[in-house]
């Protein structure tokens, strides 16, 4: 079946549209605090104390939030449509092993579950909209990283324009080069005390949206089948299975358990199915009379493959951990991409020369790693809105 539960490559496509529009809104917010500290430079400092009063006292905070209240509306109208669709797939795929089941639009008791899971995961998009929620994680006094509520963020990176003018620095673009450099570093992030992750954790805006996302097609998936299966008498799961895959699951995914089985397995697991980054999903079955999907010959062949090396710069990496080091490397990338567009929206020509130059050691250090270990080249895991490359920068 190929459903966004079974194809993790069409899985990813979907998480990755929800992350670019609030990785956007990132890029956005960094552009604009760029701005305003640009416009502090060659003032006086009476000047400056002037333009601080009218920062302070502009729109620009309830802009910022405006401006998210709009992309999250929109993205709950997606919300709807995507956990539907995860619904009616999870439905399809339980009709090819139990018969007689209701279709998704007149299935009142899935639908009812479905509108539950639906109203959990829009709850983050809701508190999106509480500038309370939203912030940086920068460095205090005592070089200690806090969470910084945005509004605090904005009054702290005027304040510390006015001063850099007010105290006469020889170079106002180096004074605010590393404040700036922290801003993008940490990005937009939001304090998730009311959603079901850890309480107090901070997590970047777009990477949050992709794991709420995430979760709830989760819930969804493992609640439909719960409930299908104790409606028809299953009495097993089976796990989908992926290639490339982490070795605490290459043993048992793609393979069928009986319910205490599987609950046992999964509770003794460091990271259980269906948990923090797995994108595996579970399927009732009646065990014994449902057929894997896979066979043993082929499971056990995704296996070896698993278990495979390759060496680079005198590192083993089976393809998994390869997979990983590549995120590593498109989230650098995209990290001094960041830097990147705040420098040029401040006008600092050594910030914009040294995160142009980072950026294509780390791209070049991208496409030779993937080479290496025969992987994927992700173009679009590395875009960044409102990132151009500056060619004249590159080897400066």
């Amino acid at each position: 079946m190929n459903s966004l539960m079974r194809d993790n490559e069409k899985l990813e496509v979907i998480l990755d549209r929800f992350y670019n529009v609030f990785n956007k809104y990132n890029s956005d917010v960094l552009k604009m605090l760029g701005e305003k500290v640009k416009q502090f430079d060659g003032l006086t400092p009476s000047e400056a104390h002037k333009l601080a009063q009218e920062m302070k006292y502009s729109t620009d905070i309830r802009n910022i939030t405006r401006e998210l209240s709009r992309i999250s509306g929109k993205s709950m109208q997606e919300i709807d449509e995507l956990l539907d669709r995860v619904a009616k797939e999870n439905i399809e795929f339980a009709e090819t092993y139990f018969k007689d089941i209701e279709d998704y639009e007149h299935n009142d008791r899935v639908r009812r579950y479905v509108e539950t899971i639906k109203k959990e995961t829009k709850e983050l998009f809701k508190d999106l909209s509480k500038t309370k929620n939203l912030g940086f994680t920068l460095k205090d006094r005592n070089g200690n990283m806090i969470f910084t509520p945005f509004e605090q963020a904005y009054k702290d990176l005027i304040d510390k324009a006015v001063y850099n003018v007010s105290t006469g620095v020889i170079d106002y673009q180096s004074a605010m080069r590393n404040t700036l450099n922290q801003l993008a570093n940490s990005g937009v992030k939001i304090h998730e005390e009311k959603t079901t992750y850890e309480s107090g954790y901070q997590r970047r805006i777009d990477s949050s949206v992709r794991q709420a996302i995430l979760t709830g097609m989760r819930k969804v998936n493992m609640g439909i089948q719960e409930m299908v299966g104790k409606e028809f008498g299953a009495n097993g799961v089976e796990i989908s299975y992926h290639f490339p895959c982490a070795d605490d699951h290459i043993d048992i995914q793609g393979r069928q358990y009986s319910n205490k089985q599987f609950e046992k397995l999964n509770a003794n697991l460091m990271r259980p199915i269906g948990e923090l980054n797995c994108t595996h999903f579970i399927f009732s079955i009646i065990l014994g009379v449902n057929e894997p999907n896979e066979s043993e010959e082929y499971l056990n062949k995704l296996k070896r493959m698993s278990k495979e090396t390759i060496t680079y710069k005198g590192k083993e990496y089976t393809p998994y951990e390869a997979t990983q080091v590549q995120r590593k490397l498109e989230t650098a990338i995209r990290r001094q991409k960041d830097r990147q567009i705040i420098s040029r929206a401040s006008g600092d020509d050594i910030g914009i020369m040294k995160a142009q130059k980072k950026i294509t050691q780390l791209t070049t250090e991208y496409y030779n790693f993937s080479k290496k270990a025969d992987l994927d080249v992700y173009k679009n895991r590395m875009v960044v809105s409102g990132y151009n490359r500056l060619k004249s920068y590159d080897k400066k």
